[in-house]
């Protein structure tokens, strides 16, 4: 009787933790958020962290932009497609450029065996949409079942 007694605690705690952790969630966000600013702000001004590959470490290459993979992986196949050239970000890219790179993504996905079984393109905008590297990329995540809706 005992253990039933703890169990249900324990699930009345999980409801009410769950019930306050989005709202906790929101609220810590929106005070960094002013600090996203700022920090997109001087990530313009310095030069591009992705400039400085050598085309020996690509993985793939199109006339305009290149692949490799992400420093931090969030899958077990995490690619970045990047522009050769620094765009800030997708606002700013000509349309033909984001069909190459999303082009570059899918033959990048087939030679690492993740068409058929499925993989995510993400791409993050501005400091509401999480983008902290201001030089537009496209995330190629895939190599297992992704959560829904993030990583």
């Amino acid at each position: 009787m005992e253990i039933l007694y703890y169990c249900g605690l324990f699930f009345l705690l999980g409801l009410i933790i769950g019930e306050f952790a989005l709202p906790i969630k929101s609220i810590m966000f929106r005070i960094r958020e002013p600090k996203f600013y700022t920090h997109r702000d001087l990530a313009i001004k310095r030069p591009s962290p992705f400039i400085e590959n050598l085309e020996s470490g690509y993985i793939n290459e199109s006339e305009r932009a290149f692949v490799i993979r992400d420093k931090k992986p969030r899958a077990p196949i995490h690619f970045l497609v990047i522009p050769k050239v620094r765009i800030i970000s997708i606002l700013d890219a000509p349309q033909d450029l984001i069909a190459e790179m999303i082009q570059l993504a899918k033959e990048t996905a087939a030679q690492h065996g993740i068409a058929d079984s499925g993989f995510r393109l993400v791409i993050n905008t501005n400091p509401q949409g999480l983008q902290t590297v201001y030089h537009l990329h496209i995330h190629l995540l895939g190599g297992r079942q992704l959560k829904a809706p993030f990583w």
